[in-house]
């Protein structure tokens, strides 16, 4: 009966370890040591309140940091994952509050069951940086840990060359589709000696939602710019405005590609752009920053070729 016992232990125990994290994770990044200790129930919310009651105090302005360009005591931010076996691939998007920045790192991630925290975050690159410095790494060490809720990911993110411990991070598991840069993954199978296209997620197979958005506006043009949040590899887009070509082969590169696009008198407007190749790496990751007045949305675009992201917006005449 002991002998039975252990066996279930471990097999429940392996089943944990080897669990498909693939998926898309939403969260916070708590800067300085004041955060949540891991030792505790102190798990924090967007909302910046405590599982216990705890409320962060605000009022300690020497406890913050600044990173991203954004002098805030926790920065929202998105961690989306694909699975290999026990090999993974990570990028994570930081947002202010305002959402007026974004910066997009990619990490390699490994398993470290003998340490505290089970997984750790290599930093690769910056994706995408839009702050008003430089953009830093940094890596993630940390657990993924189940609640009656479901599974979080939390731990301490740190200098990715002398340890030194920067504050701490938790995300919970988020039903959004993974718009995770497909380059980058095929990129990765190439690194492991993998070729094989059944290695691919079953999560990157998907067919983007025909529309991404409806948007209502009442200003007579919507500016936008694309940003490479990858590989630059000669990727090239189109730009559609009701069915007619706006813009053609148009690179995505690491400074922004900027253009306008007239709604004139039309009350419903649709806008599609497209992917109408790739370049050395299957599929095509861009960054796209859409205004509308003073209105500005932010969209992560993973297109295979041919395929489209669009928009449904209607024009409100004054």
């Amino acid at each position: 009966m002991k002998q039975l016992f252990l066996a279930v232990i471990t097999l429940i125990a392996l089943r944990g370890a080897t669990q498909d994290r693939t998926g898309v994770w939403r969260g916070v990044v708590i800067f300085g040591q004041n955060g949540f200790s891991t030792n505790q129930n102190f798990l924090p919310s967007i909302n910046n309140t405590l599982r216990n009651g705890r409320v962060l105090n605000e009022s300690n302005r020497s406890g913050r940091q600044y990173i991203n360009g954004n002098p805030e005591f926790e920065t929202k931010a998105k961690l989306e994952i694909v699975q290999l076996d026990e090999r993974m691939l990570a990028q994570l998007t930081s947002y202010s509050d305002d959402n007026s920045l974004i910066t997009m790192y990619e990490f390699y991630v490994r398993p470290t069951p003998k340490e505290f925290y089970k997984y750790h975050l290599q930093a690769k690159s910056v994706l995408v940086n839009e702050t008003i410095r430089k953009a830093d790494l940094f890596d993630l060490r940390g657990s993924f840990k189940q609640t009656d809720s479901g599974y979080i990911f939390l731990g301490i993110w740190e200098d990715p060359f002398g340890r030194k411990r920067f504050g701490t991070f938790y995300f919970s598991a988020s039903e959004e589709f993974l718009g995770i840069n497909p380059e980058l993954w095929h990129k990765f199978l190439k690194k492991n000696a993998q070729t094989d296209e059944t290695k691919l997620p079953p999560a990157l197979h998907y067919t983007p939602n025909p529309i991404l958005d409806t948007l209502v506006t009442e200003e007579i043009a919507v500016y936008g710019n694309l940003v490479e949040n990858g590989l630059t590899d000669q990727d090239t887009l189109s730009i559609w405005l009701n069915g007619k070509l706006l813009e053609d082969d148009i690179v995505p590169g690491k400074k922004p590609y900027h253009f306008r696009i007239n709604l004139g008198q039309e009350e419903w407007n649709h806008i599609t752009i497209r992917c109408k190749s790739e370049g050395k790496e299957k599929g095509a990751g861009v960054h796209l920053n859409l205004k509308f007045g003073e209105q500005q949305l932010k969209y992560n675009l993973a297109l295979y070729q041919y395929q489209q992201s669009d928009w449904v917006i209607r024009r409100k005449i004054r």
